[in-house]
């Protein structure tokens, strides 16, 4: 009997997209074995059966037993809740990774410990991509690119000029820029002289947005409105006849990505691009900034003030970045205060935010890419943090105008608090996050 994998994503569509490095990862590490995914959404579910890295679908909702009997040799555990872990534990199999229920509390694993102690501790400090996340539960997992059944691209219909898919609408309204500054964001790619068709992207419930966009644009100018008239796999081909997708934080962004369209991502409020940012090397993240963002999913909040933070006007000359072909011109980005712009790139590990600007280097930079060099080998035990990586990482900022130092006291608590079962482990990330500092020369405060 062929070995059986159940890799258990009960999220949303955008989730399952990025988790298809880690199927990857399943097919090239147990070939020949069997992968079998049960999910909750049918968004999921519809995918999953147009994958080719998936050979089994299974509803898994709450209380049912679709998932099949018998024993499967791993099963993978992709979300951080009680549900998807329920699930697992009815499951046999020969070796669970990911969060399992013990005397029915959750139990997650020490990479995940990690991450949670590190976002609780100053959540910009964490960059880490979920795509690397979630493939870094398979021991031996490596970088891969995501995955999407190949289309012909041709489904979007001929325009003038560029054609730029922009998605109007999210599911967490703290997501959603203004249909205003869309609108605006055109306008400014027309004053710097670049041609450009709209296609308008979205699902049926979201079509107010599109009535908007369209009589704030004017009549007579080149418009394509496709909210609501796609299916998954039209969608797919849509998304890879686009010059350029600009979109907030949400599934048809990691859609994008995976058919190799590029990607300006505008992330603000709860959303946090080192995160869930698109994957793989060449696109734009622009991080909007307030005092109290990244805020939580859930967060009630009256002010909105982040929304006012992205600048169309800088959005605009980041997207003719990209459709002129180069995510980096090597020009000074001039805009308002408050914000952050990566470019995306790939190295041996994964997923890597390269600034645009030269930025300084300031010292909660020098903290965030301590913490990410030395966190990787907690996520992958095989990986050598290396000081030289991180020294070309610097190079990348504006010199600082006086030396640096990293806060001892923090990587010191994060060891504590990120492995409270492992004091081994902890000492492990403080030596080598430690080691690094000095082999960079910073003091050590």
């Amino acid at each position: 009997m062929s070995e059986r994998v159940l890799v258990i994503q009960m999220a949303k569509l955008g989730d399952f997209i990025q988790s298809t490095p880690l199927l990857a990862n399943v097919r090239r590490l147990r070939p020949g074995a069997a992968v079998h995914l049960a999910a909750e959404q049918p968004a999921v579910l519809a995918a999953a059966r147009l994958s080719p890295l998936v050979d089994a679908v299974w509803p898994a909702g709450e209380g049912e037993g679709a998932v099949p009997s018998g024993l499967f040799d791993a099963v993978l555990v992709l979300n951080s809740h009680s549900r998807a872990a329920a699930l697992a534990g009815r499951v046999e199999a020969k070796h669970y990774y990911g969060p399992r229920l013990e005397d029915g509390r959750l139990r997650f694993t020490p990479a995940q410990d990690f991450l949670m102690a590190l976002m609780a501790a100053d959540r910009p400090s964490g960059r880490f991509n979920l795509v690397d996340v979630w493939a870094s539960l398979i021991p031996g997992a490596g970088p891969a690119p995501l995955v999407w059944p190949t289309v012909r691209p041709g489904a979007t219909p001929a325009a003038p000029g560029f054609t730029v898919g922009l998605q109007l609408g999210s599911r967490n309204h703290l997501r959603r820029w203004p249909v205003e500054d869309f609108v605006r964001l055109v306008e400014e790619l027309e004053r710097l002289d670049v041609a450009v068709t709209p296609v308008l992207l979205g699902a049926a419930e979201e079509r107010a947005l599109g009535a908007r966009f369209t009589r704030l644009r004017g009549e007579g100018r080149p418009l394509v409105n496709l909210m609501g008239a796609t299916d998954l796999e039209q969608l797919g081909a849509v998304a890879a006849g686009l010059d350029l997708l600009i979109t907030p934080d949400t599934g048809v962004m990691h859609l994008a990505s995976a058919v190799g369209t590029p990607v300006l991502a505008l992330f603000f409020g709860p959303a946090y691009g080192p995160e869930t940012g698109p994957y793989g090397p060449g696109h734009l993240i622009y991080q909007a900034l307030a005092e109290c963002a990244p805020c939580r999913e859930a967060a009630e909040c009256r002010r909105r003030q982040c929304l006012e933070r992205p600048d169309p006007g800088l959005a605009a000359r980041l997207a003719a970045r990209l459709l002129g072909g180069r995510a980096d011109d090597g020009r000074p980005l001039d805009g308002p205060a408050g914000h952050r712009v990566w470019r995306t790139t790939l190295d041996e590990f994964g997923q890597t935010l390269r600034p645009l600007g030269r930025p300084p280097l300031a010292a909660g930079e020098v903290q965030a890419l301590l913490a990410t060099e030395a966190g990787r080998a907690v996520l992958r035990p095989g990986y050598t943090p290396d000081a030289a990586r991180v020294a070309g990482w610097f190079a990348d900022y504006a010199p600082p105008t006086r030396p640096l130092a990293a806060d001892g006291r923090f990587f010191r608590a994060l060891a504590e608090n990120g492995f409270p079962q492992n004091s081994e482990a902890a000492g492990r990330f403080q030596a080598a996050a430690t080691g690094l500092a000095a082999e960079l020369g910073l003091e050590i405060a």
